[in-house]
Parts: C-alpha cells; sequence; structure tokens
C-alpha cells in the first residue's frame, strides 16, 4: 500500500503597478487652450470683427470729422479704444458661459478638475487679448495720424502718453475680469451680457434722480468710476479711489464669488 501524499500549493497573487499618471497640463497650456476657445468660434470672432472695425471707423470718424483739437495722438489712441474697452468684457462672458451653455464644461472640468486652473487660464487669456488689442490699436492710431497728416487735419506729435496706455490697460484688464465674473455668477450669456452693460446705467439713474445716492453711487458705479481711466486727464487722488474700490467690488469681490460657484456647481 503506497501513500500518496500532496502538497497544497498557495496560488500566487498578481500585484498590478499602476502606471504613472500622466502630467496635468501647465497653466500656459491651458492659457493657449482658452486663447483658442476665444477667438476659434464664430461669436468669438464676430466681437472681434466688430473691435477692429470700431477702431478703424473712430479713428477716421474723429480724422475727418473732428474738432482741430481732438486730432492729435492722444485723442486718436483714446478713440480707438472704444470698441476695447465696450465689446472685450463679452469675449469673457462668452467664453466662461460656453461651458454650460454648450455643455463644454462636461470634457473640460473632466479633464482638469481643479476648475480655479482653467478660469485663470480664461482671465490670461482676456488680458492677452487686451495686450493684442491695445498693440493694434495703438498702430490704428498712428495710421490715422498719418492719415490726418495728408489731409492736413493732424494736430501734435506722434507720441501716446506712456501713463495713458497704462491706464487703458488696467481699465480693460479689470473689464476682462468683472466680465468673467458675471458669466461665472449667471452662466447664461444674454443674462450675464445684459447684466454686465444694464447694471451701470441703473446705477447712474439712480444716482442722478435719488440725491441720497450720488455721492456713494460715485464709488460703486463702473460707468462713473472707472471713467478717468479713459480721458487724456491726470487722475486725481479721489479719482484713483473710487476706481480702486469699484476694482475691489467689481473685479476682485464678483469674481471671487463666481469662482466659489463655478467650483462648486455640478457639471450637467
Amino acid at each position: 500500500m503506497s501513500l500518496h501524499t500532496t502538497t497544497r500549493q498557495d496560488p500566487v497573487e498578481t500585484v498590478f503597478v499602476p502606471e504613472t499618471a500622466p502630467a496635468g497640463p501647465t497653466q500656459w497650456m491651458l492659457t493657449k487652450v482658452e486663447l483658442r476657445k476665444m477667438t476659434d468660434t464664430r461669436s468669438g470672432r464676430w466681437v472681434l470683427a466688430v473691435i477692429v472695425l470700431a477702431m478703424v471707423g473712430m479713428v477716421c470718424l474723429l480724422v475727418f470729422a473732428g474738432e482741430d483739437g481732438d486730432r492729435d495722438v492722444p485723442e486718436l489712441f483714446l478713440a480707438s479704444q472704444l470698441g476695447l474697452s465696450v465689446l472685450l468684457p463679452v469675449i469673457g462672458i462668452l467664453s466662461v458661459t460656453a461651458e454650460w451653455s454648450q455643455r463644454s464644461g462636461l470634457s473640460t472640468f473632466a479633464l482638469v478638475p481643479k476648475r480655479h486652473r482653467v478660469v485663470f487660464g480664461k482671465f490670461a487669456a482676456g488680458v492677452i487679448i487686451a495686450v493684442a488689442g491695445m498693440a493694434l490699436s495703438t498702430v490704428v492710431t498712428y495710421g490715422g495720424h498719418a492719415l490726418a497728416l495728408a489731409t492736413d487735419n493732424a494736430e501734435g506729435g506722434w507720441g501716446v502718453p506712456a501713463d495713458l496706455a497704462a491706464t487703458r490697460l488696467l481699465d480693460c484688464v479689470v473689464a476682462v475680469a468683472t466680465g468673467i465674473a458675471f458669466g461665472m455668477l449667471l452662466s447664461s450669456p444674454m443674462l450675464s451680457v445684459l447684466a454686465f452693460y444694464a447694471i451701470p446705467i441703473v446705477l447712474g439713474i439712480l444716482g442722478s434722480t435719488v440725491s441720497a445716492l450720488e455721492a456713494p453711487f460715485r464709488w460703486i458705479n463702473p460707468g462713473e468710476a472707472m471713467t478717468p481711466l479713459s480721458e487724456h486727464d491726470e487722475i486725481s487722488a479721489l479719482e484713483w479711489s473710487r476706481a480702486l474700490c469699484n476694482t475691489a467690488f467689481f473685479g476682485v469681490a464678483l469674481f471671487a464669488a463666481g469662482l466659489y460657484r463655478t467650483s462648486r456647481r455640478e457639471v450637467t
């Protein structure tokens, strides 16, 4: 009689070592993506086209129909900035609201879970467009001045004051931040654009009709507090204080509130 012994062998456990996760996109890459999204859509292209047409049209209007004292380079530069300062926030609004209205946020926030990085990429892309718009505005200004010289309608020299360029750039950056803030808070493109342009009008009407509101509304109404940044005059300390107060409310506080809502909102 033979004895057979069997040896029990434990199964070999297979340990799966996860591969290293790919590195996320850099902030500069996100900025380039958002810049392309701002300029590669039909609505974005139309807004940019209208801005360029407004630059050229306002400069030509000032050259041929403006008063003699308004045909110098600083005034031409301010005229070319009108379309940029008015329509630039719309690009920021459309960029933010598209994540919800076009449901592109399903892919955007899935690829970049940290939503604040996407928002700051949009803001940086808006600033880049503002700087490019300033550069184009300068070119259009010099072109208008050359046209004025050719038609004997020129006044003054060729220089654009550095302080004027700096205040205009500051105004454009604040406008971009405010537009993005309204877009994050309201999510709807039409409602955001309406609120962005209607609020200064309503505050201006209330401030002019109710005497008790006139003084405080000068600090919070962007239509009045930010106006000195669009004028070729020396800005007083009081005007700077009003501009900074308005920037703190619309450009910082509303932006922070919109960023908080975007970070907490469920993507559907």
